[in-house]
């Protein structure tokens, strides 16, 4: 516990910076995640294969070019996996398939998704970037609290054994709660945020939810392949992957929500 404490304590801070500071400073810390959580990600299906570094390669293009209206996001999703498959032809001998198919994921459920993180940062701003965290983190803390003291119907237990349907509902509701919070915050320090209170409810609300499945969703490709941890970069906290597997799918929620109302700070 100490551990988690002491790395979210430096942590925590380093994330603020860049997401402050914005721009390509972003970007390089976004690329560095992504770089080292596909690299767990890959090597949690076997050792890391040449093809992956297909993966690789994808991934600093896409965050490149993030924020780029012009840039044919479309062409990048058809000719990783083409290329992947090509790749796999060629060496035939010693790859197969599934080297292409965890190479593209890899790149889908890594790089695709926590570039979000850059284009809501883009689109909204620095204050729409932290309702990410509040929902992820948020939603995390309250569900261990409200599930140790009322827990009594498991969630998923063959995925995880130890979340309740009443830590789901408790994490979701004190996430939702942090939000509101954060807005009535921002308000009384005199920033200026458009529907601030309805939307940051709505966007916390709904990316505690997808936290919980993206949470789930690595519990099952571990489970799969038989791993506790992803990678150990991170101390008491395990990989990369495991401490932002909440917002690899909260990220694309919160930005979905952003676009869908009509933008936001």
């Amino acid at each position: 516990m100490l551990k988690r404490v002491i790395a979210g304590a430096v942590g925590l801070p380093i994330l603020a910076v860049f997401v402050i500071l914005g721009g390509v400073w972003l970007q390089v810390a976004l690329a560095a995640i992504v770089l080292v959580g596909m690299w767990e990600f890959y090597r949690a299906f076997g050792s890391i294969r040449p093809v992956h570094f297909l993966g690789f390669a994808f991934a600093i293009l896409h965050i490149i070019h993030l924020g780029n209206a012009y840039f044919p996001m479309g062409m990048v999703l058809i000719f990783l996996p083409v290329l992947a498959m090509i790749f796999v032809v060629a060496r035939h001998k010693v790859m197969n398939i599934e080297d292409c198919t965890v190479t593209t994921f890899g790149f889908i459920y890594v790089a695709l998704t926590l570039g979000s993180i850059y284009l809501l940062r883009h689109e909204g701003g620095a204050f729409e970037v932290w309702l990410i965290f509040i929902a992820a983190w948020g939603c995390d803390t309250g569900a261990y609290f409200t599930g140790k003291t009322l827990g009594k119907r498991k969630l998923a237990p063959v995925l995880s054994p130890n979340k309740t349907v009443e830590g789901s509902v408790g994490g979701t509701m004190f996430a939702t709660l942090l939000g509101v919070v954060y807005a009535l915050v921002l308000y009384r320090m005199g920033a200026t945020v458009q529907n601030h209170m309805l939307l940051y409810a709505a966007i916390t609300f709904v990316c505690s939810i997808f936290a919980q499945l993206g949470d789930l969703a690595a519990s099952a490709i571990k489970r799969h392949k038989n791993i506790k941890d992803f990678g150990n970069i991170i101390p008491g906290h395990g990989g990369v992957l495991d401490r932002f597997d909440s917002i690899i799918f909260a990220a694309p929620a919160a930005l979905a929500i952003l676009t869908i109302w009509g933008g936001g700070a």
